[in-house]
């Protein structure tokens, strides 16, 4: 049953939310309205497209600012404010269709498709029909998203914060001193991670398979993960993060472990053809999230790898998950670096023998840019 004192608190979050984006559209109060396009993710017969429309100044500057000039910068992203029943006119092809965002600002449109073969990512164009600007254009932005060709052969599910990312997200202060004082350009990746991704997403040098990354950190570090992930040379994906709020049943709207359990069931639903290559790390519930995956959805899962983080009690217990996984029928390595990881992945047969130098390599050239070993 809902907690009645948080069903209030929600009305009263909404009521307040409702009246201020009123009067913004009354007077025209808006600082710098924009769309905030998703990664998305397609097939030839359907398209999923989610984003969120945002008023607030320009926030995606990043280079070579201070610490101090971070903060501010991610401050105001988690200050940012959403803009709830906008209005946007979506065209793909020569098909437009409307959308309204919901209480969070949020869009999310499936929308049937009919779409000819082609490369992985595709483009449609989102443009800003209401709330409008007297004194500047409707704002138009392109949303890309996956759509994987024929010699597709799965996709690539990979956790961030840890996996690709560092974080430090088993540390709730270290956690938050990355994230503020860091931008997408200082943010570290491990080393060889790009090359390693790119080998997975890769079929003969050109990007087939699609790539989808999970974290639980909210959706007002889109900017910062997807710069991050530019910027050190990492694969593109679509993005899945976390709506941080409250609801009438809990604060946050859902825990880590569903979150990801959740989105890893919508990808598989979307390319029921495709399975799923796995990826995490050892320092939250990836392993047991991918364990149950692999419980619950026989015959979807390709491979788990697991990236150790280094505590022995968590690696018995990483090793004894693996022994389950295996017992099904899916293979599950757990890795300390990721040169390590591409020769687990050319030993299953997910990219080509050649691959691993080159990972290899990518690793050494930028083990230098980070603390600790590839």
């Amino acid at each position: 049953m809902p907690n009645p004192f948080l069903s209030a608190l929600v009305a009263a979050e909404r009521a307040v939310d409702h009246s201020v984006s009123r009067i913004r559209r009354r007077f025209g109060l808006w600082d710098d309205l924009h769309v905030l396009p998703y990664h998305g993710l397609g097939r030839p017969d359907r398209v999923r497209l989610l984003g969120r429309v945002l008023d607030d100044e320009e926030v995606d500057h990043e280079g070579a600012l201070t610490r101090w000039e971070s903060v501010r910068l991610n401050a105001r992203r988690f200050l940012s404010d959403e803009v709830p029943h906008a209005r946007l006119a979506v065209t793909l092809g020569r098909r437009t269709v409307e959308v309204t965002t919901d209480d969070d600002g949020f869009y999310d449109l499936d929308l049937a498709a009919d779409l000819p073969d082609g490369p992985l990512w595709r483009e449609a164009v989102v443009r800003l029909l209401e709330p409008a600007e007297a004194d500047r254009p409707a704002p138009e932005v392109v949303h890309r998203f996956q759509v994987p060709p024929p010699g597709a052969r799965f996709v690539l599910v990979s956790d961030l914060d840890d996996t690709v990312v560092r974080t430090g997200a088993t540390d709730k202060i270290r956690f938050a001193r990355v994230v503020m004082l860091n931008n997408a350009t200082t943010r570290e990746v491990f080393p060889g991670v790009g090359a390693w991704y790119r080998a997975l997403g890769e079929e003969g040098g050109v990007a087939t398979n699609p790539v989808v990354y999970l974290s639980s950190s909210p959706w007002n570090l889109y900017r910062q993960f997807v710069g991050t992930l530019e910027h050190r040379d990492v694969p593109p994906g679509a993005v899945y993060l976390k709506n941080f709020g409250v609801d009438p049943g809990v604060f946050i709207k859902s825990g880590h472990l569903d979150h990801k359990l959740a989105r890893i069931r919508e990808v598989l639903s979307f390319y029921p053809d495709l399975p799923a290559v796995l990826v995490g790390d050892s320092g939250q519930e990836d392993a047991e999230i991918y364990q149950q995956a692999v419980a619950r959805y026989p015959g979807r899962v390709r491979a788990v790898f697991i990236r150790d983080v280094g505590d022995p009690a968590r690696t018995r217990e990483v090793d004894r998950i693996a022994r389950d996984v295996e017992a099904r029928g899916v293979p599950m390595r757990r890795i300390e670096t990721t040169a390590e990881a591409a020769e687990a992945a050319a030993e299953l047969g997910l990219i080509e023998a050649r691959a691993v130098e080159r990972v290899r390599e990518a690793a050494a050239r930028e083990r230098g840019e980070v603390d600790g070993s590839a």
